[in-house]
């Protein structure tokens, strides 16, 4: 009665999930399809693009328009597209029938810590929600079983309640969310019982914050329920992590891969070894230093084609990770189709507060969206009390007001008495092994 209430309500909030599920769904059940679903969306979206979109159509007339005849080929023939395009040319990549689509702007810290804003409709999101909720299906997780999410919110963190609206959705979906942001010694023994109690479906997580939960537990001794399954997400999960929340959790473990601009682009199946990308959702390059096209099983830069948000194509986009295809487009649990082999590049630390506990990094980061004079950062704690925003302006100075709210809400969390800088650079460099690291506690953990 649950999962009918569900989707009674989705399709109420949703209009276009259960299209897109019911989609998703068949292309479960005939996942020899999954490549020539990818080509009609691929098609489609650039057919889109070449009447409604300026940006590319310009690119198009002058690349030409025989994409219909190989859609693979002519695409490799597009520039890649680079989040400095999008911050120069928002209103070119915006579709000219943006009035008839219900939009909005979002934005991403992405994992190379250079803030971007973007524009996403109704059915992109519908779709991306579609995605999301097949992939827990591999977990064994069914809409309306229970589910536990160690994520971040920041309403809680500022306000201190996530508010009735969100209360009642949390019943509806048979879900508990506890905060990632802010894991003291008290909360994270807290949050052990929580799971201990409800012993959900699924565990959704951070992936670097239910690994210091589960390290927390071993190391105070906490004793843990075997649970049913554990996903990660929002960074990369190392297989050392992914052992040790197998051990502590007593759970399966599946690696989920996904960013706020293109939604969720691959997760684990029950085999664990891959990550499959959903060909209803995203196409995925693997490129080199130049932006060519590497052999599947050689790392790259991931360069992803969004195939759901009509309201701003993203095509052939380099979102800011490193990563490698599997060689094989066939996975022994059947499905066919792209599969990422391993996807690292995001490392987001944990920052420490006086009294043992941790923030995740990724609140921080947070804490520099939609700040329109941001262009890139990295934010450094070089020590217990000690945090340094380190900012490359995007051309003029923020308002004081804006600089103290940063301030704040970073004291907040790590106390009163932490010394909060606000360093402007002109450039910010990768660490020596190319990656960019845009969290970094410096203190001995």
């Amino acid at each position: 009665m649950r999962k009918q209430l569900i989707l009674a309500s989705l399709r109420l909030r949703r209009p276009g999930f259960r299209r897109h599920y019911n989609r998703c769904l068949e292309l479960e059940r005939n996942t020899h399809s999954a490549d020539a679903v990818r080509l009609q969306r691929l098609t489609a979206l650039l057919a889109h693009c070449e009447q409604s979109v300026p940006y590319y159509a310009r690119i198009m007339k002058e690349v030409g328009d025989d994409y219909r005849s190989n859609p693979y080929d002519y695409l490799s023939r597009l520039p890649i597209l680079t989040k400095e395009h999008i911050r120069n040319s928002l209103d070119a990549l915006t579709s000219r029938d943006l009035a008839g689509r219900e939009w909005f702007y979002n934005t991403s810290g992405g994992s190379t810590g250079e803030p971007v804003r973007f524009v996403q409709d109704r059915d992109f999101v519908d779709s991306s929600i579609a995605i999301t909720h097949l992939f827990s299906t591999w977990t064994g997780k069914d809409i309306g079983d229970s589910e536990l999410r160690l994520w971040g919110s920041e309403r809680d963190v500022f306000v201190g309640t996530q508010g009735i609206k969100a209360h009642i959705t949390n019943i509806l979906f048979n879900q508990r969310i506890l905060n990632a942001f802010q894991m003291t010694p008290a909360r994270m023994r807290e949050y052990l019982e929580v799971i201990n109690r409800r012993r959900p479906c699924l565990i959704v997580a951070y992936a670097q914050a239910i690994y210091e939960l589960a390290r927390f537990a071993e190391r105070e001794n906490v004793s843990v329920v075997p649970q049913h399954a554990i996903m990660t997400s929002a960074g990369t999960l190392y297989k050392f992590m992914s052992e040790k929340l197998g051990e502590v959790f007593g759970a399966p473990v599946f690696n989920r891969y996904g960013s706020r601009e293109v939604g969720d682009i691959a997760s684990q199946c029950e085999a664990r070894k891959c990550l499959h990308v959903s060909p209803y959702g995203n196409y995925i390059e693997i490129v080199d230093e130049d932006g060519r096209v590497v052999t599947p099983g050689q790392d790259g830069d991931i360069v992803i084609t969004s195939l759901q948000n009509y309201a701003m194509p993203l095509i052939r986009y380099r979102i800011g990770d490193r990563g490698r295809l599997c060689p094989s487009n066939r996975c022994e649990c059947g499905r066919e189709g792209q599969m990422l082999a391993t996807v690292f590049g995001r490392n987001v630390d944990a920052f420490r507060t006086t009294d043992g506990g941790l923030i995740d990094g990724e609140y921080f980061t947070h804490l520099l969206y939609f700040r329109q004079w941001v262009k890139q950062f990295q934010i450094v704690q070089t020590a217990v009390s000690a945090v340094e925003f380190r900012i490359v302006r995007s051309g003029f100075d923020p308002a004081q007001d804006e600089i103290d709210e940063i301030v704040r809400k970073t004291q907040l969390v790590l106390g009163s008495c932490c010394r909060v800088d606000i360093c402007f650079v002109d450039e910010i460099s990768p660490s020596a092994s190319g990656k960019f690291r845009y969290t970094i506690s410096e203190v001995a953990q």
